[in-house]
């Protein structure tokens, strides 16, 4: 899908802000940069993080264009109480992995009943409170019956990517992450091989966006939207690991 603008338009355009969940960071900067070569001139600012705390900043009136979350229920909602245009879409789905840092010894085929072993003293995870990956990784672990059993252990990221950092850093000895995160190019020199999380130890991190009220009224908004759920922008997805609609 060819999606550029006539004369003009482009340069003319407001910037377009977007907010990305963690999980998006590298798919999402390749998703504009190839949405930037087929419209030169498109300025695009990204701000990435917790898709709870985007919410909360969203519904206070922070103005943000479009809003890429890590679920699809906070779009919804935010749709269904005025604050969205149109309706929420997903457009991918997420996976997680257990990951530990680069030279870590444990052996992470053992699979979630490894972090019940005295070795492991300390368990990052993004924080159920208001991370849709914290949520599926606390689901794992109730499903594999460990919960009570570790929750002393846990230290929470406020999203994905510094959960991610407290593993590589040696804060935490092992964690769950995003799988876009652990295949990233900058995030694979820091960690062992990953092990994938079976996805139905938990419900499907099925990820929506939406158009804000203020986004429908900037010209970049709706074909960035568009470029993303094109061939092209669901191909960089799926490099990134993400499961795409359709497909």
């Amino acid at each position: 899908m060819a999606l550029c603008f006539a004369g003009n338009g482009v340069a003319d355009a407001q910037p377009l802000t977007i907010f990305g969940a963690s999980d998006l960071r590298y798919a999402l900067d390749e998703v504009v940069l190839a949405f930037k070569k087929k419209n030169p001139g498109a300025e695009i600012q990204t701000t990435y993080g917790s898709s709870g705390k985007a919410y909360a900043q969203i519904r206070n009136g922070a103005p943000y264009d479009l809003y890429f979350s890590a679920n699809i229920s906070y779009p919804e909602t935010l749709v269904k109480e005025g604050f969205g245009v149109g309706e929420a879409k997903l457009y991918a789905i997420g996976r997680i992995v257990l990951w530990q840092r680069k030279g870590g010894k444990l052996d992470l085929s053992k699979g979630v009943k490894l972090l019940t072993d005295n070795s492991v003293r300390k368990i990052a995870i993004a924080n159920p409170e208001h991370a849709p990956y914290g949520v599926a990784a606390k689901e794992t672990f109730i499903k594999h019956g460990i919960w009570d059993q570790i929750q002393s252990r846990l230290v929470m990221g406020e999203n994905i990517s510094q959960t991610a950092h407290f593993v590589a850093s040696g804060a935490a000895d092992v964690g769950i992450i995003a799988y876009s995160l652990a295949i990233a190019p900058d995030t694979k020199t820091l960690g062992e091989p990953y092990v994938l999380i079976h996805k139905d130890d938990h419900a499907p991190l099925r990820q929506g966006y939406m158009i804000t009220k203020s986004g429908s009224k900037k010209p970049l908004a709706k074909p960035f939207a568009e470029f993303l759920e094109s061939n092209e922008g669901k191909e960089i997805l799926k490099k990134y690991g993400f499961e795409v609609p359709n497909e």
